[in-house]
């Protein structure tokens, strides 16, 4: 996945962000930002049509943006800590550290370049101790290396340099493109579709899923 850096114009407008735009027939148009891309966002229009909009061409009505911490300080604290673990030799040499877009992941090891990456939708709605811990987790993977996954020797180490350990995160950073219901009332939301999913049934009514693009019924 391609990286962005701390910079990216698309900071400003994090999912679930509301804001208006312009048509070629400059109608003006209200939506809720969906997902966000290198040069555009997704939103959703409140008529439930999908757009993609240049940054440049939104203006925001309703946002939220975290407090805490900019991009700027997260990337500064990321390169403290793979600075910090590669002085006590506990990883290897030439680490570095970014940001990418994906929709649904907080961060990644990326063995082959050496980097530690976060999601900057991520960054945008967690908090700064939970940025911090997902920094850790990522360079525990980074120390045992693309054998352990979350094996007992990646926990062990994971904990050692302070991180929860824990292997999935809590935090829901974008919009689901999909919301599947079914006959019980259940509901799920998928990224992506996969044909799997779109066959599903719900273990509780025994209902096929029925599955729709979120914004559009």
């Amino acid at each position: 996945m391609k990286t962005v850096s701390s910079d990216f114009a698309g900071a400003a407008f994090p999912p679930g962000t509301k804001v208006i735009f312009y048509d070629k027939t400059q109608n003006k148009i209200h939506g809720t930002i969906q997902r966000l891309f290198h040069r555009y966002a997704q939103v959703a229009s409140t008529e439930g049509t999908i757009w993609n909009v240049p940054y440049g061409g939104m203006e925001i009505t309703e946002t939220f943006v975290n407090p805490q911490i900019s991009l700027p300080d997260i990337e500064t604290m990321g390169i403290q800590l793979i600075q910090k673990h590669e002085d006590k030799n506990e990883l290897g040499t030439g680490w570095n550290f970014g940001f990418d877009l994906a929709p649904a992941r907080a961060g990644i090891c990326r063995y082959k370049e050496k980097q530690i990456s976060l999601s900057v939708t991520y960054c945008l709605k967690a908090n700064k101790s939970e940025i911090r811990n997902t920094i850790l987790h990522e360079i525990a993977h980074a120390i045992v290396g693309p054998d352990h996954g979350h094996d007992a020797v990646w926990k062990a180490v994971a904990e050692k340099i302070g991180c929860t350990a824990e292997r999935c995160h809590r935090v829901e950073h974008t919009t689901p493109r999909w919301l599947g219901r079914c006959g019980c009332g259940k509901q799920w939301t998928r990224q992506r579709l996969t044909q799997r999913a779109r066959n599903g049934i719900c273990p509780s009514c025994g209902d096929n899923i029925q599955w729709n693009r979120v914004g559009v019924e």
